[in-house]
């Protein structure tokens, strides 16, 4: 009886260990169909308090890593994605849960990543908005396109499609705002307590 127990755990053990260890790995290249040798750049700003543990809603608390910052990707999973910043070697983790944010891990590599040049990204921006974005402000009166430069793409779970006339943003864990477009400019920016 005692050794069956011992195999029963072993077995367990084993296939825990197994489970633990077999996270399916993603190749951000083959996500981004990356050419060989071709730089891969923040495709928005992504916000952390702290660098091994970035929430993939892009909580706009603390730092910024700016759109169009080279970045060397590392390791992902379907649930963390691990890389750093070519400038200066530093080490982020975006920890990614696919039933929050209702997309696969691919799709959110393609959310936050790109092989476009910074100047492409901001090409027809004008001077007095781009100095905003860098700064991580949203404000009356930009495009779509620069809200995503400067909060990323919206979680789908609270903005089902970017055609929507309100994007909802976190700017704290218990705290969102919504920013209203009229047509393809944005109209104002309404703070909303406690989700």
């Amino acid at each position: 009886m005692m050794r069956v127990k011992s195999v029963g755990a072993l077995f367990l053990l084993a296939l825990a260990m197994m489970l633990a260890g077999c996270a399916r790995e993603i190749v951000v290249a083959e996500v981004l169909q990356q050419p060989l040798e071709s730089p891969v750049y923040t495709k928005c700003n992504l916000w952390y308090v702290n660098c091994d543990n970035i929430s993939c809603l892009n909580i706009q608390q603390g730092r910024i890593i700016p759109f169009g910052t080279e970045i060397i990707p590392i390791k992902a999973t379907d649930s963390k994605l691990t890389f750093k910043t070519k400038h200066d070697g530093q080490q982020y983790t975006i920890h990614f849960d696919n039933q929050l944010m209702m997309i696969t891990m691919q799709d959110y590599i393609g959310q936050i990543f790109t092989l476009r040049k910074p100047e492409e990204l901001v090409q027809k921006i004008n001077p007095e908005m781009l100095t905003r974005i860098r700064q991580g402000d949203v404000v009356p009166g930009m495009s779509k396109n620069e809200v995503l430069l400067t909060y990323g793409t919206p979680a789908a779970f609270r903005t089902p499609s970017r055609q929507n006339s309100t994007w909802v943003y976190w700017i704290a864990e218990d705290k969102t705002i919504r920013v209203v477009f009229r047509g393809d400019r944005v109209r104002s920016i309404i703070n909303i307590n406690t989700e």
